[in-house]
């Protein structure tokens, strides 16, 4: 803090300086030499403006004063946008002839509304070290600087301070703040005085509340010597509402450690300036409050404070003949007596005593009477005894506390005597009962009452040994909104903990909730229950919850709860629960979760191992549900991504670890993402952080499906799935819509109009959106169509540029089955077949995640077509003339991407199959010319005659001979006519 005054004390003296010369006319320029001033040494924003700076030399000559109003540092990262130091106006008064010598002298400041945030993270990162260091500025500080603060008087109004140190922790907080102040720090010895006020005081420290809304003064003259380290009380006290302590002694600061010899004492002593302690009390008609009775306060504080050690002390309260009564009650409480003294000689925190030798009242007629002794902090060294009887109605009347209407006869008496020792399973002796009847409980807050409410307890340990100590509530009953709930409850032996419990009855949640308010939650529904239980620690241990007996019935009825952070209701219409040691049989259950609608019957095992230990919880249930919107339940991810179509964010749902579920599943609609799964059904079996699915069935995209697999999220982080589908008939088109995986693997789906159905094993990673990571997609199966069409004219064009063929009709697939796999972000086709058109062929390649194509697609198509394609393919192999009737098949590239695509013909391979076509022609052709000639001349018939495989027996012998030898001559002319033609003669 000495670095942040000293700073501000710089940048006053800069724009005292700046304005005697000439404040008016260079006053941006000042402005602008300051700001780069604070940019070089302050880690801060300093806020202020040169127009709302003014001077006076006159008002309090021979001091000059300098004001500057709406000025503030604003703090940087790690405490980002937060206020360290404002004000609204801040006045200084420096001596106006120390200007001009080696030492500005500041003697007065005035501080109005000022607003100061000391807070220290734990790491004891601190929001007021503000400063960059430098060699300059570590030389300056040895040499002792030259800046002198010789102050007449500060004085600070309607001042907020605020200090969170999370190191220690302690937290305070002061509003209202009235402080003022004068001192020579120039002196080695000098007076310091001060006096302070806040309207309201909240300090804390280990979470625990000391003060909340006191009011608090503290008035001091404490003489400051060696070199600012040593404090000398003269006359300091301080205030808490009207509760005040003077302090004697004096306090050294050093360098690691605080040394003190410190008395204090309250300086009133009535009863009354103690009960102002009391914040209940303390509040408006305090004034009128009537008491009488002695009060003595004091303590001594002497020693050393540092990380390892503490200093002794001691405190001492007695009360003497002590009363108390309010104006408008009729009944007083008298006969206050205390005698309490808490000491410890040596500052070793096990060597303090508790010593409470007497403390007594009287509720009216209505006395308590306890004494309490406690050797030390090692092993508890206790004598103890408390006796009363309360009459809750008479108490009200005496000790009201607004909005809280009290009935019932409390009584207590309770004795203990002995030591605690962990080691020896020892404990003090003890006897206590307790007990109330008649209760009535009302709240200003709560319309309904409790009423019934009584009990008895006992806590015995007659021999000081744990495994003797026994602790029983008979008969709790209570009553509210004329539902009665009853329990009882034995708790023996803290050395193997045995207990005995039953519980009857009714509670209405929503009465609940007012007494035991959630923030953000509101929760409402009727549980009613019939429980026993029993049991001890070693057979809870031994996992032996045989010997836990359970019996009993739950019911839920009409329960609602909302939170404000889950965005949808939970609601329980009726559900129904028998419980034994073993398992607990849910009998039926029917509810909503948000928009699903949810059914279940089933039973657990082993309930009492997961709700006591660590055991797993295994269940078998019937779930049924009509809807079931998993967009509703995927919870949204801490960190929302940006999207262009406003996407809601989500993270993968997790499979608790910690449960063996068995669900036979039938559900009617299923909603996940934009889309709708009907008429599901099949086993779901959660084990291991896994979705097991078997045979589950559902129909979807105009089609069935049959799944069988996993979802896995026994690491969180890295969800899996692994799935093998039966697809039947389902909508290409549509599949194509609803599936992100579809549009990047087969992007062509957009535009093939008809069905699929498939055989398909499928795997990989989810992202948290719970979309599958393109990259890691491995799979295999058979892609069957019956009958579809693809019509996208910019890919057909492209490829009626390239073939010369008219594609206007499309391509079409028939009782088609493409044996496809999917690796290393790739899906990959064999050869299947299609139609472009009238032309029959085939298309295999594969389609990558980057969006790139690469495919083969050969077509069978007649050489008339292919004009001047063909004439110069068959040119270039020297094949002459091809008849136009023949059929030619094309092999074509498609590359690029779906997107951009691009076609070729590939030319090496067109070449040769369309030598093999025209090669394969000719010999068909030639074939068939051989057959229609030897067809046409009878040579057929002519060569089975000259072979006598044919006679003819009508004709005589000469006859005979002469047509044989005729036919003879004839045969051999054709004949060889025949194989002159085969050699390609005339």
């Amino acid at each position: 803090m000495k670095k942040v005054l000293i700073i501000l004390a710089v940048i006053l003296v800069v724009i005292i300086s700046a304005a005697i010369a000439l404040p008016v006319i260079y006053k941006d320029d000042i402005k602008a030499a300051i700001d780069k001033e604070l940019e070089a040494s302050v880690n801060a924003d300093v806020l202020f403006d040169v127009d709302n700076f003014s001077l006076s030399v006159f008002s309090n000559f021979p001091n000059i004063t300098a004001t500057m109003k709406e000025f503030g540092i604003i703090n940087r990262e790690p405490f980002a946008g937060e206020i360290l130091f404002a004000a609204e106006e801040l006045a200084v008064e420096i001596d106006l002839f120390s200007l001009f010598g080696d030492q500005p002298t500041l003697s007065g400041l005035e501080v109005i509304r000022p607003i100061i945030n000391i807070k220290v993270l734990e790491d004891g990162s601190a929001n007021y070290d503000i400063t960059f260091p430098t060699e300059e500025e570590e030389v300056a500080e040895e040499s002792g600087g030259e800046f002198s603060l010789s102050i007449d008087h500060w004085l600070i109004k309607e001042g907020e301070f605020t200090y969170d140190d999370a190191t220690l922790p302690y937290y305070l907080k002061l509003t209202g703040v009235e402080h003022g102040g004068s001192g020579d720090f120039t002196q080695d010895v000098f007076d310091l005085r001060t006096y302070t006020s806040a309207t309201t005081v909240e300090t804390a420290y280990d979470g625990i509340t000391y003060l909340d809304g006191q009011t608090a003064q503290i008035g001091a003259e404490i003489t400051i010597s060696d070199d600012i380290s040593r404090y000398t009380f003269k006359d300091v006290y301080g205030r808490i509402n009207d509760f005040a302590v003077g302090f004697d002694g004096w306090l050294f600061m050093g360098e690691d450690y605080f040394d003190m010899d410190i008395t204090y004492s309250a300086m009133e002593n009535t009863f009354k300036s103690l009960l102002s302690l009391i914040p209940a009390l303390f509040t408006e008609g305090f004034e009128d409050l009537e008491t009488d009775g002695t009060l003595s306060f004091d303590g001594t504080v002497k020693g050393k404070y540092s990380d390892t050690e503490i200093p002794a002390f001691s405190v001492n309260l007695h009360v003497k003949e002590a009363m108390m009564q309010y104006p408008d009650l009729p009944s007083a409480i008298e006969n206050i007596s205390v005698d309490m003294s808490i000491n410890n000689p040596d500052g070793i925190i096990e060597n303090t005593t508790i010593d409470l030798r007497q403390m007594h009242l009287d509720f009216g007629s209505n006395p308590v009477d306890a004494q309490l002794s406690i050797a030390n902090l090692r092993d508890f060294n206790t004598k103890a005894n408390i006796k009363a009887s309360l009459n809750l109605g008479e108490l009200a009347k005496m000790f009201p506390v607004e909005g809280i209407d009290m009935r019932g006869t409390f009584k207590l008496d309770a004795t203990a005597e002995g030591t605690y020792d962990s080691t020896m399973n020892t404990m003090p002796r003890m006897n206590a009962a307790m007990s109330l009847t008649g209760g009535y409980i009302k709240t200003s807050e709560f319309p309904l009452p409790i009423e019934d409410l009584h009990f008895s307890s006992k806590v015995s340990n007659p021999s000081g040994r744990m495994s003797d100590f026994s602790a029983s509530i008979k008969d709790f009953t209570m009553v509210l909104n004329k539902e009665t709930f009853k329990a009882n409850l034995d708790f023996r032996n803290l050395v193997n903990y045995s207990w005995k419990a039953d519980v009857s009855g009714a509670v209405d949640l929503a009465e609940v909730s007012h007494f035991i308010p959630m923030e953000g939650t509101e929760i409402a529904g009727r549980i009613s229950a019939n429980i026993e239980t029993s049991g001890n620690m070693k057979s809870l241990e031994a996992e032996r919850y045989t010997d836990l007996p359970t019996s009993g019935n739950l019911v839920v009825s009409n329960l609602l709860y909302r939170d404000s952070t889950l965005g949808y209701d939970i609601t329980i219409s009726e559900a129904s629960a028998s419980l034994t040691p073993r398992k607990m049989a849910l009998k039926s259950y029917s509810g909503n979760i948000g928009k699903s609608d949810i059914r279940m019957k089933g039973e657990v095992n082993d309930y009492l191992g997961f709700v006591l230990g660590d055991d797993l919880l295994h269940g078998t249930f019937d779930f049924n549900a009509g809807l079931l919107d998993l967009n509703e339940l995927m919870p949204e991810s801490e960190e929302e991504e940006v999207t262009t179509d406003a996407e809601e964010s989500f993270s993968a749902i997790p499979v608790p670890k910690n449960i063996d579920f068995v669900l036979n599943s039938s559900i009617e609609k299923i909603i996940y993402t934009d889309m709708e799964l009907t008429n599901a059904a099949g086993q779901i079996i959660l084990r291991d952080g896994i979705a097991r699915m078997d045979g589950l069935r559902f129909n979807a995209l105009g089609g069935s499906f049959l799944m069988a697999g996993a979802y896995d999220t026994s690491d969180p982080d890295v969800p899996k799935y692994d799935f093998k589908l039966k697809v039947d008939a389902v909508s290409i088109k549509e599949t194509f819509e609803k599936f992100t995986i579809i549009k990047s693997l087969a992007p062509v789906a957009a535009n093939i109009i008809g069905n699929v159905s498939t055989d398909f094993n499928i795997s990989g990673d989810l992202g948290q959106d719970l979309m599958p990571k393109l990259e890691t997609i491995t799979g295999n199966g058979l892609l069957k169509v019956i009958d579809a069409t693809f019509g996208n004219t910019d890919i057909l064009g492209k490829l009626s540029n390239v073939t010369k063929l008219d594609a206007d009709q499309g391509i079409s697939l028939k009782d088609v089955a493409m044996a496809t796999s999917i690796a290393d972000g790739k899906v990959t086709v064999k050869p299947f077949g299609i139609r472009l058109g009238e032309y029959p062929g085939t298309v295999s390649g594969s389609t990558g995640v980057d969006g790139s194509i690469a495919y083969n697609i050969k077509l069978d198509v007649p050489a008339s077509k292919l004009g001047s394609n063909l004439t110069s393919l068959s040119s270039s192999l020297g094949l002459g003339e091809v008849d136009p009737n023949s059929t030619i098949p094309l092999n074509i590239g498609m590359g690029g991407t779906y997107s951009n695509p691009t076609f070729q013909l590939i030319s090496s391979d067109a070449k040769q199959q369309v030598k093999t076509a025209l090669t394969d022609k000719a010999k068909d052709e030639g074939k068939t010319a051989i057959k229609a000639l030897a067809d046409s001349s009878g040579v057929t018939n002519k060569i089975t005659n000259l072979l006598g495989t044919k006679k003819d027996t009508t004709k005589s012998d000469s006859t005979k001979t002469d047509v044989k030898e005729e036919a003879t001559e004839k045969a051999k002319e054709a004949l060889k006519n025949l194989l002159k033609k085969k050699k390609g003669g005339n």
